[in-house]
């Protein structure tokens, strides 16, 4: 017989508890602003914020516009 308690499967942190980034700044190409090269975000729990880079190395760009709105 299977169990359908599996305890591998019980929460191990409550929804309450989860902390999704919101994106707040994006780094764009500054010639073509169309190109993303990373992106801020800001965890509401905690106030930290981390930046993603999406560029080929993963690192930061070296001549990025930073906005804080995208049009």
């Amino acid at each position: 017989m299977t169990s359908t308690e599996d305890p591998a499967l019980a929460r191990t942190i409550p929804p309450s508890e989860f902390d999704i980034g919101t994106p707040v700044e994006w780094m764009v190409d500054p010639d073509q602003r169309e190109k993303i090269l990373g992106v801020t975000y800001e965890f509401s729990q905690t106030g930290e914020r981390k930046t993603v880079w999406y560029t080929p190395n993963k690192r930061r760009a070296k001549g990025a516009l930073v906005v804080s709105e995208l049009p």
